[in-house]
């Protein structure tokens, strides 16, 4: 390699690595989710306020780490999956495979959890009886509300509601 072309992808590297620090997205946009049908069932993605998971915070001190979430991130997911279903002819389906993805705080520090992105599917395919029920936002403040879009593959309607602090459920048939 010349010396030229390796002075090149040095400032290369140096560049990237000064500007990495400042470049920052989220998984998902705070405080929104997707509810995504096919036939196999219904994919999901949430992106929670991490004060739905105030109760897992071991040191009290109104944050979440990513050791706290590790350390428990198998309750964790049980604590969602035991919150979150849909519901056709009285038969709960909850979800499955679910996995947590934590978003840092874009603030200095870097530590904060500031969202936890669910993902997981529901292993019900749509029809005009299915509802899904949630109770995992019960410890959100009175202003924070989670707004979930969903669709169905093969239709262009989507329908977008809105839970917030109480015990919520919506009928995708209204």
């Amino acid at each position: 390699m010349t010396m030229k072309l390796k002075l090149c992808f040095a400032l290369i590297g140096i560049l990237l690595s000064a500007f990495s620090n400042n470049i920052q997205a989220h998984l998902m946009a705070p405080n929104k989710g997707t509810l995504n049908f096919d036939p196999s069932g219904g994919y999901l993605v949430l992106s929670l306020p991490v004060s739905a998971f105030t109760h897992f915070d071991k040191n009290s001190d109104k944050a979440l780490t990513f050791k706290e979430i590790k350390s428990q991130q198998k309750a964790m997911i049980k604590y969602i999956t035991d919150s979150l279903y849909l519901k056709s002819n009285n038969q709960k389906t909850f979800l499955s495979g679910a996995m947590l993805a934590p978003q840092r705080s874009h603030d200095v520090n870097n530590n904060q959890i500031e969202q936890i992105v669910v993902i997981g599917k529901f292993l019900l395919p749509f029809n005009n009886e299915v509802s899904i029920h949630t109770s995992l936002l019960n410890s959100l403040s009175q202003n924070e509300k989670l707004t979930i879009t969903t669709t169905e593959k093969g239709s262009n309607s989507k329908q977008i509601f809105t839970f917030d602090n109480t015990y919520s459920s919506h009928y995708f048939g209204e």
